[in-house]
């Protein structure tokens, strides 16, 4: 059997996937030493070493202990966080790759109609795999897979088991999770160390600063500057040896599921890193199952294995007589993708000489395939300039992209006394569809986040992963956003508007428009609603938007839900009604947030509009912590200049004086790269106010006392007192429940109102 080029390229690919999980994680690490790292800066203060009997200060002596307390939990919830990210991954893995080997055993037999036993991978595998010592927990039972023993022990399926999970170890007969905390806890100890030598010898506060991160900046932190430099290294190192684990192994218990058709395996190098010694000499060599080696045999081993399928034996078998061998070469050695090759024939070598087309298949562009060629050319050889390549491929793919390109299809016939593998399917969409423009696609193709839906999920997911109340009320307004089909639309700073039959091509056709038409029927229930309240329940902005979308002072013309209606459908056909309201709503509906708006989001209309720097990035658990401590900080600081006498620029201006900012609004203290979440959530706020006749305070809640507002900013109007609050009992609820009562009570029935008008 000829090894078919897919199995290469899915090599390739995995690399790519174990840099997306491996990066992910180190981000997150690295976060833990940079906020560090940030503390100290802030210090601003030069220690001397005590010899000469100069005392350090006791307020310095305790900030510095609290440093090293926050950062010793700060590890601790990485490594756990980490542990459980895992986890989720390579149960995807192990679902993506035996669907993948069931697959083409499908396809190497399909001239013989020969059924292809499935494998089931047991919800309990990765979690086994990752945390199981298998000598704490007497499991002294062999790794090997046979057809028999899954009948016996699986009551007839086929499955991947949490049993077998436990059987792995890392190379060096730790767990995964084992490993992950090892990393902590050296770090750990290591930035304690750091910090207490530093303060010493003398050195000042940004002095040690530097010393933990390399520079003091997130960005050349993150390509391994500092302390995060060695354990950058070990925690890409656990990814990829464990993506590795788990690819062998489940493709073994697929092999074995079906070793009737294929009673041997291939040993295969790869080609990613540099191949070692042991991986060379057993490239090529068949085994049978459960009677040879199989990857990894060390840390960082890309080897793979292939099925050998049993042409002659099973062509002699009644009923698969029609089975065929594909054809390969006259030269019987090394196999290919388009056949046999002579011994010593590397992967490289092989792909050079064959057409573009497929060189393009397996690299991933035109612009790669011209550098490969161009490396080849001058390193004297293909394999050379590929093994060079693939090592400086920096590129990553996520676990959703994996599962497109390998699953098994759906349309594979499966055996029917067997039980299949459970398929998995592409994420849906948790909250509500999300729309980028131009600047936006570029932005994030740069950044390598995905596409601006996965951008705006995984920042939601890692907030809701805190935990408590942040978890609850997130997870709420998650469902406010799903089922009011509320549109997020994304740009990019500075981005202007385009000219209008450009936003009509892209918000107005497709799967956007379907989002756009369930958007505006939430809208249209809105003002239905908000038309049955009393008058009087009703805030002055509110009044003068029911004003407005009911038709008085439209010349006639009639409601403003008619006109949504009728110019709509005009323009989806590329018309305009009148050039007035053209332009009203290209702004209202589709214009980009600009200026000094972050943000924006209006009652008429179901959008929120979020401004995005080139500096934005992706909220991760690290960073949705630092989120929850900025509103932290914010409150408590209103809470203590709510009682001073004055005006709010008065408040403002006392605030800076008394060295803190965090008073004017929620977005204002926080870093520049996260900030667009703070105002993501303010005008999502703003949307569930809307939904809910968007009410004033009231005295309902005044007898819970407390704070009336949360920012300088919320005393604007009570708009913005909502929005504010509401991004409080998001990112802080336990300090808003505190410290405003009223407030988090009015959010909360607000919301629930907001949910069941939807």
């Amino acid at each position: 059997m000829s090894i078919p080029e897919v199995f290469f390229r899915e090599t390739i690919d995995l690399n790519r996937y174990s840099n997306a999980v491996a990066n992910k994680f180190v981000e997150n690490y690295v976060q833990v030493i940079y906020d560090a790292a940030e503390q100290l800066v802030k210090l601003d203060i030069r220690q001397k070493a005590a010899p000469a009997g100069v005392v350090i200060a006791p307020q310095t002596r305790n900030r510095l202990r609290s440093i090293i307390a926050q950062s010793k939990a700060s590890m601790d919830r990485w490594s756990k966080d980490t542990t459980k990210q895992m986890i989720k991954e390579l149960e995807g893995l192990a679902k993506i790759q035996t669907g993948f080997i069931e697959g083409e055993l499908q396809k190497a037999v399909k001239s013989g109609n020969i059924p292809i036993n499935s494998v089931a991978v047991n919800q309990r595998y990765a979690t086994s795999f990752v945390k199981t010592d298998p000598t704490k927990v007497n499991i002294f039972t062999s790794k090997q897979f046979t057809e028999d023993d899954f009948i016996k022990f699986g009551s007839g399926k086929f499955e991947l088991t949490a049993r077998q999970g436990a059987m792995m170890t890392l190379p060096n007969g730790d767990t995964v999770q084992k490993a992950f905390r090892g990393i902590a806890a050296r770090n750990q100890e290591l930035l304690a160390r750091t910090i207490r030598a530093g303060v010493f010898s003398g050195e000042s506060t940004s002095q040690i600063a530097r010393k933990l991160v390399g520079k003091l900046n997130f960005e050349d932190t993150l390509k391994a500057g500092g302390q995060a430099k060695l354990a950058t290294h070990q925690i890409k190192t656990i990814v990829r040896t464990s993506v590795n684990q788990v690819q062998n192994q489940a493709s073994q218990s697929v092999y074995a599921a079906n070793s009737k058709v294929a009673p041997k395996y291939e040993y295969v190098a790869t080609l990613d890193s540099k191949t070692s010694s042991i991986c060379q000499r057993l490239d090529g060599q068949k085994f049978t199952y459960n009677k040879g080696p199989t990857p990894p045999q060390h840390f960082n081993c890309r080897s793979t294995t292939v099925p050998v399928v049993d042409y002659e034996g099973l062509s002699k078998r009644q009923g698969f007589e029609g089975l065929t061998e594909p054809p390969v070469g006259k030269v019987v050695s090394r196999p290919s993708a388009t056949g046999r090759v002579p011994q010593g024939t590397q992967y490289g070598d092989w792909l050079l000489q064959q057409d573009k087309k497929l060189q393009i298949k397996t690299l991933g562009t035109d612009r790669k395939v011209n550098a490969f060629k161009k490396l080849a050319k001058k390193e004297g050889s293909g394999h050379s300039a590929l093994r060079k390549m693939i090592r400086n491929d920096g590129t990553e793919l996520p676990l959703d992209k994996l599962e497109k390109l390998y699953s098994k299809p759906s349309a594979v016939k499966k055996v029917a006394t067997k039980v299949a593998a459970p398929v998995t399917k592409s994420p849906k969409i948790k909250t509500s569809p999300a729309f980028s423009t131009e600047g936006v696609d570029t932005w994030l193709t740069k950044n390598k986040f995905g596409n601006i839906q996965e951008f705006t999920e995984d920042s939601l997911d890692s907030m809701e992963s805190l935990g408590g109340l942040t978890e609850k009320n997130i997870k709420k307004m998650r469902t406010f956003m799903k089922k009011g089909n509320v549109v997020n639309q994304f740009n990019m700073k500075y981005e202007k508007t385009k000219n209008f039959s450009d936003l009509r091509q892209r918000f107005l056709t497709g799967e956007n428009l379907k989002a756009f038409e369930k958007s505006n029927e939430t809208v249209v229930k809105r003002f239905q609603y908000i038309n049955k309240l009393d008058s009087k329940d009703l805030s002055s902005n509110t009044k003068d938007w029911k004003v407005i979308w009911n038709g008085r002072g439209n010349m006639g013309m009639g409601s403003q839900k008619d006109l949504f209606e009728r110019n709509i459908n005009l323009l989806k056909q590329g018309k305009m009604l009148d050039s007035g309201f053209q332009k009203r709503v290209v702004n209202n509906l589709f214009g980009n947030a600009s200026g000094s708006a972050n943000g924006y989001t209006i009652m008429n209309s179901g959008m929120v509009h979020t401004r995005l720097r080139d500096g934005a990035r992706k909220i991760t658990v690290s960073s949705a912590k630092k989120i929850k401590k900025s509103a932290a900080q914010t409150l408590e600081t209103n809470f203590k200049f709510s009682k001073f006498k004055g005006t709010a620029y008065e408040r403002y201006r006392q605030g800076i004086k008394e060295g803190v900012s965090e008073v004017w609004s929620n977005s204002h203290p926080m870093d520049a790269s996260i900030d667009w979440f703070s105002t993501l959530v303010h005008e999502m706020g703003h949307q569930v106010h809307y939904q809910a006749g968007a009410g004033n305070l009231g005295r309902q809640f005044m007898k819970l006392k407390g704070m009336k507002f949360p920012t300088e900013y919320s005393r604007k109007n009570a708009l913005e007192q909502f929005a504010e609050s509401f991004t409080q009992y998001i990112f802080n609820p336990e300090g808003l429940q505190k410290n405003a009562p009223r407030l988090y009570n009015w959010v909360e029935q607000t919301l629930d109102q907001a949910i069941k008008n939807t």
